[in-house]
């Protein structure tokens, strides 16, 4: 008898989830699901459910009367892309050239690493690590003695100090 109550139980339980009704095949499709899946093509940058105007409160009825007849949620937003174009979707699908908004942002931060660590490599760079290539041919450098201007501060910096 136990386990018949607790078998009976589990039952119940199981089925008055909410996880477990949104994962079957025949889900209900909820109002707020289909509306935030959709930008408001009369009120630009918006979402369906936040367009104030009385064009948008047209199309959530629009939307409401295709819930209330059976109709999923990728048959309405499918319906609105054929009406309206794809700029009622809320992000551009990942596919053709819509690709290059996914992308593009990934690529900028990427060349903005690179340049930070050309530019880093570059400030770090000791003054020796440039001397030391002797494959490029470079000029020899200068001695003391064959700079006037180095040998004028050596003498002043001596006469200041002494």
């Amino acid at each position: 008898m136990m386990r018949l109550v607790l078998a009976l139980c589990l039952v119940v339980a199981f089925n008055a989830h909410p996880a477990v009704e949104a994962a079957s095949p025949g889900a209900k499709t909820t109002f707020s699901e289909v509306a935030g899946a959709l930008m408001s093509p009369v009120c630009p940058g918006k979402l369906l459910h936040d367009c104030p105007s009385s064009e948008g409160a047209q199309l959530r009825e629009l939307v409401r009367r295709k819930i209330f007849s059976g109709e999923t949620k990728e048959e309405i937003v499918r319906y609105f892309v054929e009406v309206y174009g794809r700029e009622v979707l809320p992000k551009p699908p990942a596919e053709g050239f819509y690709l290059t908004a996914w992308l593009l942002p990934f690529g900028g931060v990427l060349a903005g690493f690179g340049v930070v660590f050309v530019l880093v490599r570059a400030w770090t760079k000791r003054p020796d690590d440039a001397g030391q290539s002797g494959e490029r041919g470079e000029a020899p450098q200068k001695t003391a003695s064959d700079d006037p201007l180095d040998n004028r501060l050596q003498r002043e910096l001596g006469d200041f100090e002494g």
